[in-house]
């Protein structure tokens, strides 16, 4: 994750073409260090910078996680900067840094570490003396006034008013010796301190900004919700009504699979009676037989027909005869 800083650019390419160095590491544990192998592990004053050379053929690939990522090239170098004060987001304090290869796996350290006070000799100002003002006379006697820088602005020597700046001067006076190098050594962690809480603030600020973003879409969702309230009991009847419409559905279904098992008995039946040729030829004797019979009964009843037929012609004419007709 790459951790955005507004005071300073972290990262910036360089656009230097790798030419074979004469140093692997220069200036490790100084406020800039140039690195020309790959991993590596330096350490870094407080505030400094370092100097990533690629050297190789293939591009290197870099995070250290919520910190800072990188990319460099072959032949090409990247500047990454560890600000500690007037930083934004994001402050490089005291501390292990650990970085991880994204291609090959490796790990590089950056240790980066505090300067160490350096005692500075006090320089002593001797105070100003002010000479006596003396005023020639003309007719009137002299008159001799000294400025007290001591005095307060409302206090008045002679015919003179004092010029001082009040507020300075009104403190009490310290007895003891002043150690530079322990103010100097307190007025560092101090410093760090307030980055830390700087950098504490900026992330409590991202924090609620981000809860404010959700809680203004949970607003949203309640101004839905409520919108939509009033419709509760229209889906309430669509809803019952779904229900109504499921189990006429199911009796249906239920009906058709009762329906559908007596088909398929009646279906197996055929089959059945299809498959047994046995009773089709018993029911085709039978009907050839009927047919047998009903043909010699069919002549019978023709024969008899025909005889009678006979019959009624001779006595027709027989008749016609007797009669004369």
């Amino acid at each position: 994750m790459t951790r955005t800083i507004t005071a300073l650019t972290v990262l910036t390419i360089i656009a230097t073409v790798g030419i074979n160095s004469a140093y692997a590491i220069d200036g490790d544990g100084t406020s800039h260090v140039e690195v020309d192998e790959y991993p590596f592990n330096i350490t870094i004053l407080e505030g400094g910078s370092m100097t990533l050379h690629n050297n190789g053929e293939q591009t290197i690939d870099f995070v250290s996680y919520g910190w800072f990522e990188g990319t460099v090239p072959a032949n090409d170098a990247i500047r990454i900067s560890f600000p500690a004060v007037s930083c934004g987001t994001t402050c490089f304090v005291e501390g292990m840094y650990y970085i991880s290869d994204l291609n090959g796996g490796q790990q590089s350290t950056i240790e980066i570490v505090k300067p160490v006070p350096v005692y500075v000799e006090p320089v002593y100002v001797a105070p100003i003396v002010v000479a006596p003002i003396v005023v020639e006379p003309t007719a009137e006697p002299i008159v001799e006034s000294e400025v007290n820088f001591g005095a307060t602005s409302s206090e008045t020597l002679g015919s003179y008013e004092t010029i001082s700046d009040e507020g300075i001067y009104n403190v009490a006076n310290y007895e003891g010796d002043v150690d530079l190098i322990t103010m100097q050594t307190q007025l560092a962690n101090v410093t760090s301190q307030f980055n830390n809480s700087i950098t504490k603030l900026a992330q409590q600020k991202v924090a609620i900004e981000n809860h404010g973003n959700k809680l203004q879409s949970l607003n949203t969702q309640i101004v839905t919700l409520n919108g939509t309230a009033n419709d509760v009991s229209t889906l309430e009847q669509t809803v019952l009504s779904l229900q109504l419409e499921k189990e006429t559905l199911n009796a249906q279904i239920l009906t058709l699979g009762n329906t559908t098992t007596s088909q398929l008995a009646t279906i197996t039946q055929l089959n059945v009676q299809v498959s047994d040729t046995s009773i089709l030829d018993s029911k085709i004797t039978n009907l050839e037989a009927q047919v047998v019979s009903l043909t010699s009964e069919r002549d019978q009843w023709k024969q008899l027909a025909n005889n009678w037929y006979a019959i009624a012609m001779e006595q027709l004419t027989v008749m016609v005869n007797f009669l004369g007709i």
